[in-house]
């Protein structure tokens, strides 16, 4: 397009006009990737004699171009020529481009560097050194834009991507340094220098994220650059400069700047503050200079700050709360805690407390837009950057790491400012008596763990909670009365005169926060429901029927609350009611599960509506996590107690099923799946709408979601079939897959056969393949006894067919590797959940009719004897051990332990319990396969407990029986080579085999007797 009718278009695209702004826009639209069109369209964004808004128009036209044909699929839509003109361009055009412009050719600079550079941009490098060392203003701001690009291109790389950053670092950085020195001398207060400044910190920021290069490890580079990053922290701040405006503040360039070199300043000292726990050469070179030179002049700067925040000066929230936790890294050090405990007397009243405390803008927020004060209260990336969270940390950690003088003098400080506020009255105490009474409220459940394990203090917290906690409830002040709420929740597991969970203050605090639900402000309802949630996590399963009648009322101020708010806290106190009372969920079920629904719908809808913002995405996110997480907990709830309600609760389910399981739930699917698995798990049958889910979990599977699975275990139509075929395949023969996504592979592979028997012989010669070929590149435990229990099932789906499936030379390592695994299991006396499986197939072979098995197999029958009897001598034990542990917990009921406690043991805190109540339940529901991360034996493959409540056919097989049987087929169609195997084996095996026979056969009887099935 010429020029003159490029110009022409664009502004036609800004009439009011629709005929004519439809023409020019259909017209650029044509010529997007003509030849020329591109780089006229950079020439026009800087041709300073055009409108400003058809420079803009054509800025972002050009940026629009780059995103869509500089690095597409099949190749550039662009000429090398074109594509040429533009990088040489580029350079320029920030230098001279409008601030509105620029901001649009950056993000293009950006799209060119990480596809270009290095290899078809190699003169930029030069370039940029030249820029470097320019004295205009404007181009050393654009080289250092650029220059930050390419930093952050290769800021997440791994070693090998990054070797093209160590060529930059070599060849700009002594430039760089030398402008951050020139800079910083420089006494002007302009916000272009803040600019400047900070981009160079945020270079350096990105080229040392990974590793510091080499050229930055010397002692003279680290005192180099840790010197401007001091003088940075330290500079003064013009801030007669500074906006009026409190919301713009912090996003002042100065502020800014410091913020990012106070980043580099606590990075550099929580990953480099000992040279112990570096292992890279140029590590450990940067750590030794920085822990010997620079982490106490860095601590000063930072305590120079604060003091000037004690003061009154001014200090921008994130700067403060990097300050705060370079300060807590510092009390890891004895150098840096030597430096630092002196001024802390000063420091903790004076900056710290006042930090904690409810401010002006905490009271305008409450006032003015409650939900807000609640999410942010409750969102962990506003955590991240609270200045107050930040201040609690520092406290938390102090009173933890250095308690000695500090956490008596900081108790004492706490208590008299709520006893200060006592003595006044809560309707005579003036505003600063009620913020400092919040802000001790604050710290002192801050510190709520560290007083509960502290004798001397626990024994008074139930004292305290009565003088000074139970008043505020009835405050006149609706954020002291949610602070109260909220430090009740913290101790509500604490040991009262009566107990943990028990006695008259126990009783008096939920009382309080129960009643706090129905509270005229948002956020004490929200954190009067979070406390609930502690108080009934606090009460032992025992003593829960006294807090029997506070659920009705619970369930519906729950749901009402969340037609307030969308709150995952709050979804989670739900849940914790549903959980601790399932037995009394049933009629409340239907009701729950659909309000629960149209709370998800409403979330996803206000989520449409607002948008795909980061942050209300994220927000939206954990909203549905937690609503879908509940859900589980209601199902969970009924699975036992109400399995008739699972049609009307799967019909409510249904649809919000439908739609997410798809690339619209990747977010949430593994809750989904949890869902599909109660659903098809207890539902007693498999409707034809919920095997209409099965597809598209497959496709999800296929497509993105390789790691996950559920329990579908019932009729499976051919096409189902095949698309878990596909799926097992997929897993087992593709690279990059983690390996318990392999191992869950062949464990669906076994679902399949143990469901199917006789129903898909088809398969058999496919998993023995996919089992072959996988346990020879196998180097990993749980996957190779994955792939073993597969054989084994293959075994008893039918031998011979196996068999014949297998080529001659892979039998006998795979019945060696088989015979390894159960000898190691028996050493350490674990003989585990499947063991019953792999039984069942090494008796399935000594049942086949002699001439049936390869002669390699036949002539290792006495090794599979061998190793079924170790496998039901084991199986055998174990059913001892737990009926012995059972019979020992039937005396324990009659135990009073009150009778039999030490002296003592009242006055002892109590222990730590260290539980997940969520994992507890789906390894009691679901058996999930979850293997303890400090179990040096591996996973725990074959846990009887884990897969105790998975039924699957192979139960009704008794594996004693199912042996003895085939040990009587071999022998009544080949008496001769029972002898011989019998005769192959020790006397004691010889003796086990006959005593094992005697147990089935008395098994068969019991059976019989019961009118049983048997076998």
């Amino acid at each position: 397009m010429e020029r003159q009718l490029l110009v022409a278009a664009l502004a036609g695209c800004m009439n009011p006009d629709p005929q004519i702004r439809i023409a020019a826009e259909h017209a650029l639209q044509q010529a997007k990737f003509a030849p020329g069109q591109l780089h006229g369209l950079l020439q026009v964004a800087l041709d300073g004699a055009q409108d400003p808004a058809v420079q803009q128009a054509a800025a972002i036209a050009f940026k629009n171009g780059v995103k869509q044909g500089w690095d597409a699929e099949e190749g550039s839509r662009f000429s090398a020529e074109e594509r040429a003109a533009v990088r040489a361009a580029l350079p320029e055009a920030l230098v001279v481009a409008g601030a509105a412009t620029k901001r649009q050719l950056r993000e293009a600079v950006k799209l060119v560097v990480y596809t270009d550079y290095p290899h078809a941009w190699p003169g930029l490098l030069g370039e940029l050194c030249v820029g470097l060392k320019s004295l205009d203003q404007a181009r050393v701001e654009g080289t250092l834009s650029i220059l930050r690009v390419v930093a952050r291109k290769y800021e997440f790389k791994d070693e090998e991507d990054r070797l093209p950053l160590l060529e930059v670092v070599n060849s700009t950085f002594p430039a760089l340094l030398a402008l951050f020195q020139s800079l910083l001398a420089s006494d002007s207060g302009a916000p272009e220098l803040a600019e400047l400044l900070k981009l160079v910190c945020k270079i350096f920021w990105s080229s040392t994220y990974m590793e510091i290069p080499p050229p930055l490890a010397s002692g003279e580079a680290v005192a180099a650059w840790m010197a401007c990053i001091r003088g940075v922290i330290e500079r003064p701040v013009p801030l007669e400069l500074m906006p009026a405006d409190p919301e713009l503040r912090d996003d002042w360039a100065w502020w800014k700047a410091k913020k990012w070199a106070l980043h580099i300043a606590y990075r550099a000292f929580n990953r480099y503050g000992s040279p112990d726990l570096c292992t890279e050469p140029a590590d450990v070179a940067f750590a030794s200079a920085f822990k010997r030179d620079w982490a106490l002049p860095l601590l000063q700067a930072c305590l120079g700050q604060l003091a000037g925040l004690a003061q009154g000066r001014y200090l921008a929230g994130r700067a403060c709360n990097l300050i705060l936790q370079y300060l807590t890294q510092a009390l890891a050090f004895a150098h840096t805690w030597k430096a630092l405990k002196p001024v802390l007397a000063e420091l903790l009243p004076a900056v710290i407390f006042p930090m904690l405390c409810f401010t002006a803008a905490d009271d305008e927020l409450w006032r003015e837009d409650p939900a807000e004060f609640v999410r942010k209260g409750y969102d962990i990336v506003e955590d991240l950057h609270s200045s107050k969270t930040a201040a609690m940390n520092f406290l938390l950690e102090l009173c933890k790491a250095r308690p000695k003088g500090t956490l008596d003098a900081t108790v004492q400080h706490m208590v008299g400012q709520l006893v200060a506020y006592r003595a006044a009255g809560d309707a005579a105490a003036g505003p600063e008596a009620v913020r400092r009474a919040d802000g001790a409220c604050l710290a002192l459940g801050t510190l709520a763990e560290v007083l509960k394990q502290k004798e001397r203090y626990a024994a008074a917290l139930e004292p305290m909670l009565l003088q000074h906690v139970v008043p505020l409830f009835a405050s006149r002040h609706g954020h002291l009365r949610a602070k109260a709420a909220w430090l009740a929740g913290c101790f509500a597991d604490v040991r009262f005169a009566d107990g943990q969970g028990r006695g008259a203050t126990f009783a008096a605090l939920l009382q309080r926060c129960v009643a706090a639900l129905e509270d005229p402000d948002l956020p004490v309802k929200v954190d009067a429901a979070v406390a609930v949630r502690c108080f009934l996590d606090a009460v032992d399963e025992e003593d829960l029927g006294d807090f029997r009648g506070l659920v009705p009322g619970l369930l519906t101020r729950f749901l009402q609350l969340s037609q307030e708010i969308d709150n995952e806290d709050l979804t989670f106190s739900l849940e914790t009611v549903v959980e601790r009372f399932a037995g009394d969920m049933a009629p409340y079920a239907a009701g729950l599960t659909a309000h629960l629904v149209e709370q998800f719908w409403r979330i996803v809808r206000e989520e449409e509506e607002q948008g795909e913002g980061e942050d209300e995405e994220a927000e939206g996110a954990l909203a549905a996590y937690g609503v879908l997480r509940t859900l589980s907990t209601i199902l969970d709830a009924v699975s036992s107690r109400a399995p008739e309600l699972y049609p009307q609760l799967e019909a409510a389910l249904l649809p919000l099923l439908e739609r997410y399981i798809s690339t619209d739930g990747q977010d949430v699917f593994e809750e989904l799946m949890q869902i599909v698995t109660y659903l098809t798990y207890y539902g007693g049958g498999i409707s034809a709408r919920l095997w209409g889910l099965f597809p598209r979990i497959l496709a999800c599977l296929d497509e993105w979601a390789p790691g996950h699975g559920t329990f579908l275990a019932t009729k499976h139509p051919a096409d189902l079939l095949a698309l878990t075929n596909r799926s097992i395949e997929r897993a087992l023969t593709g690279d990059g897959y983690p390996v318990d996504q392999v191992a869950c592979a062949a464990r669906l592979a076994g679902v399949v056969l143990q469901h199917c028997r006789g129903r898909v012989d088809a398969c058999v010669a496919p998993y023995v393949t996919l089992v072959l070929r996988a346990l020879v590149g196998s180097e990993d435990e749980e996957l190779t006894c994955s792939l073993l229990l597969l054989a084994a099932d293959l075994l008893y789906y039918d031998a011979a067919l196996t068999l014949r499936a297998a080529e001659p030379a892979a039998l006998g390592p795979l019945f060696v590797a088989l015979t390894r695994a159960i000898e190691a299991r028996q050493r350490r006396d674990d003989p585990g959940a499947r063991s019953a499986s792999s039984v069942l197939g090494l008796a399935a072979v000594l049942a086949l009719p002699e001439g049936a098995a390869p002669a390699e197999v036949a002539a290792g029958a006495p090794q599979l004897v061998r190793a079924a009897v170790r496998l039901l001598v084991a199986i055998k034990g174990q059913e001892e051990r737990l009926e012995a542990r059972a019979a020992a917990a039937r005396e324990d009921e009659d135990f009073d332990p009150a009778r039999h406690a030490p002296a003592d043991a009242a006055a002892r805190p109590p222990e730590e319990e260290e539980s997940d109540e969520d994992e507890d339940r789906l390894r009691r529901r679901l058996g999930e396969d979850w293997s303890d991360d400090e179990d040096d034996e591996g996973s725990d493959w074959w846990s009887d407990e884990e897969e105790a409540e998975i039924q699957s056919p192979i139960d009704a097989v008794d594996p004693f029986v199912f042996f003895a049987d085939a040990m009587g087929a071999l022998g009544a169609a080949s008496p001769a080579r029972l002898q011989a195997v019998m005769g192959a084996l020790e006397p004691a095996l010889q003796a086990a085999v006959q005593g094992m026979s005697a147990y089935a056969a008395q098994l068969k009887l019991e059976q019989a007797a019961a009118g049983q099935p048997q076998g």
